[in-house]
């Protein structure tokens, strides 16, 4: 039986990008992954985005697919209840970044709640919309009433995205510790962009994860690509 971690948080989390460091990390470890993008709701990015690379990574990929592959509509793939009954190693869930998102997920419940799972709800206190403990603490309880799922831990990603600093992650670490301890539960890792992880490291009590940026915006993607090409020269 595959052990189940899902992943939830508001837009702007970086929820997707832990989903995805997380897979890759279990892939390079030699765990069968599988990850089910269930992000319904229009987002900015989404774990599909970057399919080609996932292939490439071995790790396997449950989407709508089709026609429907781009739309913003609740579809809910056959392959997911497949997954959920028979697959073997790791399954990553990335959920909608709301409590509306999380909607979908309350379909599988049942199943997922007898099989066993982590929910993890990722905060960055730099959210408009989780920048302090009364919206932190709502919307942890809207997930769970709507996924009908217990959350088990937090984890702490405090950014401002690809121009976070290293001064941002100092001040935020302690504001998402204050909000776990409100919240009763454990941080049960702490994202850390690949830039500053050396420099944080043993500052850090309990797990990191180092998080590398797969999902960039278009006019970065072209950067990324100058970059390349100028390498190659």
């Amino acid at each position: 039986m595959a052990e189940i971690e899902i992943y939830t948080g508001h837009f702007g989390s970086g929820k997707t990008e832990i989903v995805l460091n997380r897979a890759v990390t279990y892939a390079s470890q030699g765990v069968t992954v599988h990850l089910i993008d269930l992000d319904i709701v229009k987002p900015y990015f989404r774990s599909r985005e970057v399919r080609h690379f996932l292939k490439a990574s071995g790790i396997n990929l449950i989407t709508p697919g089709g026609e429907l592959e781009n739309a913003d509509l609740p579809v809910i793939s056959p392959k997911v209840l497949g997954t959920l009954t028979s697959a073997q190693g790791k399954i990553l869930i990335d959920v909608g970044g709301d409590p509306m998102g999380t909607t979908a997920l309350g379909a599988f419940a049942q199943l997922i709640g007898r099989q066993g799972y982590d929910l993890f709800f990722v905060i960055n206190p730099y959210r408009p919309f989780t920048r302090d403990i009364p919206m932190v603490t709502k919307m942890f309880h809207d997930i769970e009433a709507v996924s009908r799922l217990k959350i088990s831990g937090i984890i702490s990603n405090p950014n401002l995205g690809r121009g976070t600093s290293l001064e941002d992650l100092r001040l935020g670490l302690p504001l998402v510790q204050e909000m776990a301890k409100a919240l009763g539960l454990p941080i049960a890792w702490t994202a850390i962009t690949e830039r500053h992880t050396d420099q944080l490291v043993n500052e850090i009590e309990g797990k990191v994860q180092k998080v590398r940026n797969f999902l960039l915006p278009p006019w970065e993607v072209e950067e990324e690509r100058g970059r390349d090409k100028d390498a190659e020269r």
